[in-house]
C-alpha cells in the first residue's frame, strides 16, 4: 500500500505537467526561442491609436521558426478547443480561423485570430469585456 502512495505522489506532478496549454503559456513558451515575437498592446496603447473596441488588451505571438511552426500550431490548436469557430479559410497550404470565448452571459470577451503557412504561424488574442467581430475589423485596417 505504502509503494502505491508513493507512485501516486511521485506521478502527480506529470498529470499536472501534461494539462493543456492555455494562451499565456505559448506567450512564456516563444516569447524566448529564435524565430518568435510577441507582441503586447495595452488598452491605452489601442486608445492612442483611435481603436475603439472595448479591448482591454490585444496579444500577438508570431512564429517563423520553420522548425517550431508545427508544434507551436500543434499547441495553439489545443489552446483555442471549446472556443466557438466563427469563420476558417484554407487555402493553397494556408489557413486562417477566427475563434471566440464567451462568458456565462454569452459575451464574447476573447477573439482569437490564427493564421498558419508551412512556414509561418501567428495567433492574435483579442481581449474585452464586450467584443463585437465588426469593430475587430476595424482593428485589422488599422493595424
Amino acid at each position: 500500500m505504502k509503494r502505491l502512495i508513493i507512485l501516486l505522489v511521485m506521478l502527480l506532478p506529470l498529470s499536472a505537467m501534461a494539462q493543456t496549454p492555455t494562451f499565456e503559456s505559448l506567450i512564456s513558451e516563444y516569447s524566448s526561442k529564435d524565430g518568435c515575437t510577441t507582441i503586447n498592446i495595452s488598452n491605452a496603447m489601442l486608445r492612442s491609436m483611435e481603436v475603439n473596441i472595448d479591448a482591454e488588451y490585444m496579444q500577438v505571438i508570431s512564429v517563423e521558426n520553420e522548425a517550431l511552426v508545427s508544434s507551436f500550431r500543434t499547441q495553439a490548436q489545443e489552446v483555442l478547443k471549446g472556443f466557438d469557430v466563427i469563420m476558417s479559410v484554407n487555402s493553397e497550404g494556408k489557413s486562417v480561423e477566427i475563434r471566440q470565448n464567451s462568458n456565462a452571459e454569452g459575451v464574447v470577451v476573447d477573439i482569437f485570430v490564427m493564421a498558419c503557412s508551412s512556414d509561418e504561424c501567428v495567433l492574435m488574442r483579442v481581449n474585452g469585456k464586450n467584443l463585437e467581430l465588426n469593430n475587430i475589423s476595424s482593428l485589422m485596417n488599422t493595424l
